[in-house]
């Protein structure tokens, strides 16, 4: 799945959704010199801030991560930097908004991202 139809269907309808309830968000852009960063960082005056990675669920259900993104996820997870995956096959229009508004409560649960390595947890992305 490309980034720009990653970017389109899930990042973008989420960002505008976050940004309904106060969030900053910063888009990251990956490049040859910084590779498996998160898709968005996220800041609000009353909560700590988020990285969210954004994923378009296959048509088994699962995501795919990046060969950088497999290295430098799990040492952002070890040393407490806070990873939510938001992961859904669209997110665009009306008829997506409760399937926003769940991925969005995942915000304030643990943070997810240990589930994409585990094929068994991988179903609690969703």
């Amino acid at each position: 799945m490309s980034t720009q139809t990653e970017t389109l269907l899930i990042g973008e309808p989420f960002r505008i959704y976050l940004a309904s309830f106060g969030w900053h968000t910063e888009k990251t852009h990956g490049n040859q010199f910084q590779e498996g960063f998160p898709d968005i960082y996220c800041m609000h005056a009353k909560y700590s801030p988020r990285w969210i990675e954004t994923k378009v669920l296959d048509e088994t259900d699962h995501i795919t991560l990046t060969p950088a993104q497999k290295v430098k996820f799990p040492i952002w997870h070890l040393c407490n930097i806070p990873i939510f995956i938001i992961a859904a096959h669209d997110l665009r229009g009306e008829k997506n908004l409760e399937l926003r508004e769940h991925l969005y409560k995942k915000l304030f649960e643990e943070p997810n991202i240990m589930y994409a390595f585990d094929r068994k947890l991988h179903c609690f992305l969703k």
